[in-house]
This record gives C-alpha cells, sequence and structure tokens, in this order.
C-alpha cells in the first residue's frame, strides 16, 4: 500500500514477526473552544483549555499503557492539536496528517455553498513542528460523502495504517463520526448492519477505544470502548458523546 512506502518501516527483531501483539487506539479530542452550529460553524476551532488538559491526561494514559510508535490524525486543528500535544508528551517525534481521517464531508459539518478545508501541511507545520512533511496520505475525500461512504472510507484507511506498520501500536485521533466509522471496521461490521451488530456506544469528548490482535490478519479484539476512565473531572462522566444516525 502507499502507506509502506511513505512511512518508516518497522526495525530489528519487530520486522520478522508476523504474529505480535498490535493495538490500534481511537481518540475523539476533548473540549474545543466553539460549539459547532451545523452548517453554519465554526468548523475548524481551537481546543478550549479543558480540551488541552484532555489532550495530556490521554498522553499520560498512552505513555503509561500504549507504548505507541505511529501517531495519525484528522487535519482540523481540534484532532491535530490534540495528537501534537501526545507526540510531545510521549515523545515520539513525528505526527502524520491523514486526510483520509478527515471530518465527514458532509454539508452540516463543513458547510454547504463553499465547504470548508482545512490548511496544507505546508502551512501548518510552523504552529506544528511535531508534523511529519514527508508523509503522504492513503487518501483525499472530496465533498459531498453519505454516511456509508465515510465509514468505509475511515475503516479502510485504519486498517491500512494499521496493517502498514504491524506490528507497533499506533494512534489514530479524529471525529466523533469517523471514530465511529473506524470502530465498524476494526469490529467487522458492515455498516447497514451497525444497529444490529456494533458494540461501539456513542463517542464522549476525549473518549478512547482500543482495539487489539495477535498476528497480522488476525481478529480484532475491542479492549476499550469509547473510555473516558484516563479524564479528570466531569469528563470521566463521558460528556457530548455522538454516534451515526443510522445507529440511533
Amino acid at each position: 500500500s502507499k502507506a509502506s512506502t511513505t512511512m518508516a518501516p518497522t526495525e530489528g527483531a519487530e520486522a520478522a514477526e508476523v504474529e505480535g501483539q498490535q493495538s490500534v487506539y481511537i481518540a475523539r479530542y476533548g473540549l474545543p473552544e466553539a460549539a459547532l452550529a451545523e452548517g453554519i460553524g465554526p468548523f475548524d476551532m481551537e481546543l478550549a483549555s479543558e480540551g488541552l488538559v484532555a489532550a495530556s491526561e490521554l498522553a499520560r494514559f498512552l505513555k503509561e499503557s500504549g507504548s505507541i510508535k505511529h501517531i495519525f490524525t484528522s487535519p482540523f486543528k481540534r484532532a491535530l492539536h490534540t495528537a501534537a500535544i501526545v507526540s510531545r508528551e510521549i515523545e515520539l517525534p513525528k505526527v502524520n496528517i491523514e486526510e483520509g481521517l478527515t471530518e465527514w464531508q458532509c454539508p452540516e459539518l463543513i458547510g454547504g455553498d463553499s465547504p470548508y478545508q482545512p490548511p496544507s501541511v505546508v502551512h501548518l507545520i510552523e504552529r506544528f513542528p511535531e508534523l511529519n512533511g514527508k508523509y503522504e496520505s492513503i487518501t483525499k475525500p472530496v465533498p459531498f460523502e453519505t454516511e456509508q461512504e465515510m465509514a468505509g472510507r475511515v475503516g479502510r484507511v485504519a486498517r491500512i495504517l494499521a496493517d502498514s506498520v504491524f506490528p507497533s501500536n499506533i494512534l489514530l485521533v479524529s471525529h466523533a463520526p469517523c471514530n465511529i466509522g473506524m470502530g465498524l471496521g476494526f469490529e467487522g461490521v458492515a455498516w447497514e448492519n451497525g444497529r444490529r451488530d456494533s458494540k461501539l456506544k456513542p463517542w464522549p469528548l476525549g473518549g478512547l477505544t482500543q482495539f487489539r490482535r495477535g498476528a497480522l490478519g488476525a481478529q480484532w479484539d475491542m479492549v476499550k470502548c469509547v473510555s473516558t476512565d484516563h479524564l479528570s473531572g466531569p469528563w470521566k462522566e463521558g460528556k457530548q458523546a455522538w454516534t451515526l444516525p443510522s445507529l440511533r
């Protein structure tokens, strides 16, 4: 896949393993500075101070138990800033912007008349020096896409990313709709069967889901489901949880 040619390969003993535990952590950012009014915006808001704290708390948890080797994020600032904070605090040098993990391309979430597109890596790297300027995204979706198209897109991209760096653990930082789509992909549940077969719950701000497998090509097991145990204060209770319309 394209991903495997644009990323550093795993080195040494790891590279020889076809079996080996791999975990994928999927995180939603914490509280943004402004609430998004559907179809109106703002579409690319900053993190509020509580969102910055949530990113640090995610980093602390992952430093203790995650052993993350690669971080991939949506290019939207609230996801990217979360990924950058984690990268700094777990001392992992690079964050990869993966356009395939970008926000659901629907009028409600990016605007209808002139759909919002985040700045390119060239424009973001000055503010976020953690960014890997050499990484090339697997895909770049264009407006507009249905819920089913979005779920299929992020599910495929997330599985390609995991396979491309196996058996290294990875962190994926994105938006609630995309995270649910990735979760369906790792569960192996088709979008149209999600309400019946998925174990995913509505995804709160700062929530974290973990999937794990024991070999390349093996089935993924859900170890954590939209957990907020790593967060402090009221955020530990799971605030502003969201799920796809098809799962409601």
